[in-house]
C-alpha cells in the first residue's frame, strides 16, 4: 500500500483543555478547525493530527486516552527543550536501540505523542 496523506485522530473528552495543550505542544494554534469539535494541524507536508471530542466519535467505540501517535524528528533534545517551555512536561530521553531515541509525552487525557529520533543522523 502507498499512501499519499496521513490523518491521525485523537480522541479527547474535554476539547477546549485539549485544544490549549496541542497549541502549546505544536507551538502554534490549528491549521484547520472545520466545526467546533475538531481541530487539525498540520506538522509535515502530508501530515495533519486532527482533535477530536470523543462525543463527535460514533462509528466506534471510542475512549479518549487510548491514541498513540508517534513524530519522527531531527533534535529531539532540541523539541523538548522547546516543549518544556511552553509548559509541557517531558520525561528525559530514552534509548530504544542503539539506532533510535524517544520521549513519549501524554495530553490530559492520557493520550500519547512519542517523539523519535534516529540516533544515527
Amino acid at each position: 500500500m502507498t499512501a499519499h496523506q496521513v490523518l491521525a485522530t485523537v480522541a479527547v473528552s474535554d476539547f477546549a483543555a485539549s485544544s490549549a495543550w496541542y497549541a502549546r505542544l505544536f507551538g502554534r494554534g490549528p491549521d484547520d478547525t472545520p466545526n467546533a469539535s475538531c481541530a487539525e494541524w498540520q506538522i509535515a507536508r502530508r501530515t495533519r493530527i486532527q482533535l477530536l471530542s470523543r462525543n463527535e466519535l460514533t462509528e466506534a467505540p471510542c475512549h479518549a486516552g487510548a491514541t498513540s501517535v508517534g513524530i519522527m524528528v531531527e533534535d529531539l533534545d532540541e523539541i523538548l527543550h522547546d516543549l518544556q517551555d511552553r509548559h509541557i512536561d517531558v520525561p528525559a530521553p530514552q534509548l530504544a536501540t542503539h539506532f533510535v531515541r524517544f520521549a513519549p509525552v501524554c495530553d490530559p487525557d492520557g493520550n500519547t505523542v512519542t517523539f523519535v529520533e534516529s540516533a544515527t543522523s
